[in-house]
């Protein structure tokens, strides 16, 4: 990492508050009170939606398929923790860019003009206190300012073994293969480059298949992924997903339960349950399946790594998130591939949403596979992803997101564990630990002491929006005690 200090601290500010507070509130509330010396934005400006239109916006913060509402903003917007929000761009796109492109950007509005000095203005105030700068995008959503706000045409999106797109889903990720998709956002961030010269760098945010919910694990089986596949000398592309449709099916109890109680108690019962189950299901191709995942995600980042340096960008960070082990199994993201192409990789610490995975995956196996013990269900899925300290509780409705007062699952040792999993598999290659703000004051801060102490004092926040003053103030000291 390209920084002048043996630590990062970095903070994800959206625009939104460069608006709201003000560039030089916001940049010393990062700077000079949480002593962060990285920050990342995004290249958008927002204002309140009027409900009374039609299509009137999207909500602030997010929804997360419906599991999110209880969330609230620590930091208000325009005096609100909850609202309904519009975007635009920031900037004015280079048209050159995106001719002849199937996604072309939003062009700029008077919100634009009205709104965009305020991001070049934050940027030049932290380029004078010696502050990384990044612009963040959303991998494969176009117009890529914004999850909330994805324009995928249906032909892009990613489809299950059975040809149809999963429904519901947390992320709004078009098919990896679409060169369609490709295409625009190699343009997006060189354009990004070329508008604001002075950035360190981009990150990626979801540049794999985010498992959010169980069929989207199950993702991506599109006609361009067929298309991929047949340009590789692995196993066929039909013979793939009709396996996996087979092994979709069964994990659903047709036309055989492939899950059953003693199952269940193999996986609580091994030290290695992961290799268990390939072991018991080496019949479907599994492993074929998640190596084309693999080489998608790998596909993805380096044609934006080679977008950047062919345009003179070389100098650029390319920063791609990351789930962390092991959901980066499924989602597709191999550390060791991607490692060479990264600056750095965040590791995507997000506990609230651990708990909410495992509670949609909960609801979906035992929906469709009665005849399993509630609490040998909730203990194996447990122990497969990793997401807690303590024992697993006793029955689905014990697993919940949490509420903005309530702690997240106790988690410290298997967050290091998934730290120092990420580092082995991506060698000299940093890796950040990317821990979200959203939370009750000491578990927040307890969660922030174990990623610094995980990952060497390499530390993302995401967000400022969830950082109240006394969690700026408290994080300061907490990186002056620890970094001293």
């Amino acid at each position: 990492m390209n920084s002048s200090a043996d630590y990062m601290l970095g903070i994800t500010v959206l625009p939104e508050y460069f608006q709201v507070e003000g560039a030089a509130q916001v940049i010393s509330n990062c700077v000079e009170t949480a002593h962060a010396n990285a920050i990342t934005t995004s290249p958008y400006v927002m204002r309140q939606a009027d409900l009374t239109e039609a299509h009137s916006g999207q909500r602030e913060p997010p929804i997360d398929a419906g599991a999110g509402g209880v969330r609230l903003l620590d930091r208000p917007l325009w005096g609100k923790r909850e609202l309904f929000v519009q975007t635009a761009p920031a900037f004015s796109p280079s048209k050159t860019l995106y001719r002849h492109l199937k996604y072309q950007p939003p062009s700029e509005s008077e919100l634009t003009q009205q709104q965009q000095h305020h991001i070049h203005e934050a940027l030049k105030l932290a380029h004078e206190n010696n502050v990384l700068t990044y612009m963040q995008v959303q991998a494969a959503i176009p117009p890529g300012y914004r999850v909330q706000f994805a324009c995928t045409s249906p032909e892009d999106l990613p489809l299950l073994p059975n040809q149809q797109p999963a429904l519901n889903r947390v992320a709004a990720n078009a098919s990896l293969a679409s060169e369609d998709i490709l295409s625009y956002h190699c343009a997006l961030v060189v354009d990004l480059c070329n508008q604001y010269p002075s950035l360190t760098g981009i990150r990626v945010d979801w540049p794999e298949y985010p498992p959010y919910r169980l069929d989207s694990v199950f993702l991506d089986f599109s006609p361009a992924v067929k298309e991929f596949a047949a340009l590789g000398d692995g196993p066929s592309f039909t013979s793939i997903r009709l396996s996996i449709a087979s092994f979709y099916d069964a994990l659903h109890g047709k036309p055989q339960p492939l899950l059953t109680n003693s199952l269940l108690q193999d996986i609580i019962d091994s030290t290695t349950p992961w290799e268990m189950l390939a072991d018991r299901f080496s019949h479907f191709a599994i492993r074929e399946w998640l190596l084309l995942k693999q080489d998608l995600v790998f596909n993805y980042i380096s044609r934006l790594r080679v977008a950047l340096d062919s345009h003179g960008h070389q100098d650029k960070q390319l920063v791609p998130h990351a789930f962390p082990p092991p959901f980066n199994t499924i989602s597709g993201l191999d550390y060791k591939r991607i490692a060479p192409l990264a600056d750095h990789i965040p590791v995507k610490l997000y506990t609230m949403h651990w708990a909410m995975i495992a509670r949609f995956y909960l609801d979906q196996l035992h929906e469709n596979n009665p005849q399993l013990t509630e609490s040998l269900l909730v203990s194996a899925l447990f122990k497969l992803l990793q997401i807690s300290d303590e024992a697993a509780p006793s029955n689905i409705a014990g697993v919940k997101y949490p509420s903005p007062n309530e702690p997240h699952l106790p988690s410290e040792r298997v967050q290091h564990q998934k730290i120092a999993a990420a580092q082995t598999a991506a060698g000299d290659t940093p890796i950040a630990a990317l821990v979200h703000g959203y939370g009750p004051l000491d578990d927040t801060m307890s969660r922030l002491g174990v990623g610094l102490r995980a990952s060497n004092n390499r530390i993302w926040v995401n967000r400022y929006g969830y950082l109240s003053d006394e969690k700026l103030r408290k994080l300061g000291a907490l990186f002056n005690n620890h970094v001293q």
